[in-house]
């Protein structure tokens, strides 16, 4: 009997999570990256390697898999659309493009009854930026509506520095309102046409806009909790998920929630799931995409998971020792990159 294909749309640290998890649900991996070396490499069952344009390679890629899915969603939507014509993508390319430009995706959310962002404006040009900056009290986040991630393409304005932006290509920015939350949440929901399940929220540390800390369970109501996850299954009905969705969440001082950004595809704040769930994100990933089916995740005890960023990493052997560590075999040390993780019981 053939073995199950799955084809990953790139090969960093969440599309290595998913060929391991595949590798104990008896699943063949296979692994479209546009980098040489990549954190799935030696997990992979196969792999292919160039620009994701590349109509040959494309073509092999998605004629030697029975599904897709993606581990980042900075995916051209032209590849995205050509993939759907010959095989079913998780989740669809129409979520993907929601979620790749915070624009179209404020305007989704905000779409939504019950879901609301932080508020915001466009920027076409400086004199946009000049007159949002003071409906905002002069402090405020200019954003990249694309291809933003871990802090990139992020700039904190305020009255002092706002010249320094004068002569800015401004295509495709927003401004959005500088609040001051409670603390911040996610939720990670997994969906099939027949059912659906969440993972319960988590509290999350950021540092220069990069996940430093999560923990489980956040520190909330019960009433919190409930609006949490009632959030975030109104968004997955929402975009007809099939497959799972991440969604950032702030906590405001007054209880009311605030999404920050979706994303279509298993999270960093999900990675706790791996040693203190009964099924972890990858596990109902993969059950969502092979059995049309997800199941409850049985969180087993409290834990936090702790990101290594950049130079951190030189005490890997210190974490190794004292933690259950997860290498993601990154080629170098970059300043702010994640280079593996952490987690233990609390």
């Amino acid at each position: 009997m053939n073995k199950k294909k799955l084809g990953i749309l790139g090969g960093g640290q969440l599309g290595m999570f998913m060929c391991q998890a595949a590798k104990r649900n008896n699943i063949h991996t296979v692994v479209f990256s546009n980098t040489k070396n990549f954190s799935a490499k030696k997990f992979c069952d196969t792999y292919f390697i160039g620009d994701f344009n590349n109509k040959k390679i494309l073509r092999e890629f998605i004629e030697s898999s029975d599904f897709i899915t993606i581990e980042t969603e900075n995916i051209p939507k032209n590849i995205l659309r050509e993939i759907e014509l010959k095989k079913k993508l998780y989740p669809s390319s129409y979520i993907v493009e929601v979620s790749q430009n915070r624009l179209r995706e404020k305007k989704f959310l905000n779409s939504i009854k019950g879901v609301s962002t932080v508020q915001y404006k466009t920027i076409k040009n400086f004199d946009d930026l000049k007159q949002s900056l003071k409906i905002f009290n002069n402090y405020a986040v200019l954003k990249s509506c694309e291809m933003g991630y871990d802090g990139k393409g992020q700039f904190l304005i305020n009255k002092k520095n706002i010249d320094e932006f004068r002569n800015i290509n401004f295509k495709d920015f927003i401004l959005e309102e500088k609040i001051d939350f409670e603390k911040e949440i996610s939720v990670i929901v997994c969906r099939t046409e027949k059912k659906i399940i969440t993972y319960p929220p988590v509290e999350n540390f950021h540092k220069e806009s990069i996940l430093r800390e999560t923990t489980y369970p956040a520190a909330i109501s019960k009433n919190l909790e409930d609006m949490s996850i009632l959030i975030a299954k109104n968004i997955a009905e929402k975009l007809k998920l099939e497959g799972i969705l991440a969604i950032e969440m702030f906590v405001m001082k007054d209880d009311s929630i605030l999404i920050n950004e979706i994303a279509p595809r298993p999270h960093n704040s999900g990675h706790w799931t791996l040693d203190y769930c009964k099924f972890s994100q990858f596990d109902n990933l993969l059950m969502a995409i092979f059995n049309s089916s997800v199941e409850s995740p049985v969180p087993i005890m409290n834990c936090k998971m702790v990101n290594v960023i950049g130079k951190e990493y030189k005490k890997k052997s210190e974490y190794i020792q004292n933690y259950k560590f997860y290498d993601y075999y990154k080629d170098e040390i970059k300043d702010l990159r994640k280079m593996g993780h952490y987690t233990f019981k609390c």
